[in-house]
């Protein structure tokens, strides 16, 4: 399992864990929340938001490293 796939599973159990509707309701409630706590917490959001962005591309680029890696 690679970590990107690692990380999904890791998602799931959370998405699964947040609330007892769909999981696109889970992520939904849980981003809202999550902008709520920041609001709360004096946090900015969009700037997470914007740094996830970033590590997602560079995780998935680090995937594809690897798996270029793996042919022969």
């Amino acid at each position: 399992m690679s970590n990107n796939e690692q990380r999904a599973s890791r998602f799931d159990q959370v998405a699964a864990a947040y609330g007892d509707d769909s999981p696109d309701e889970n992520l939904i409630d849980l981003l809202t929340d999550a902008q709520h706590w920041c609001d709360h917490n004096g946090r900015d959001f969009h700037i997470s938001l914007a740094q996830a962005c970033r590590h997602y591309i560079h995780e998935l680029n680090d995937q594809q490293q690897d798996e270029r890696r793996m042919i022969p």
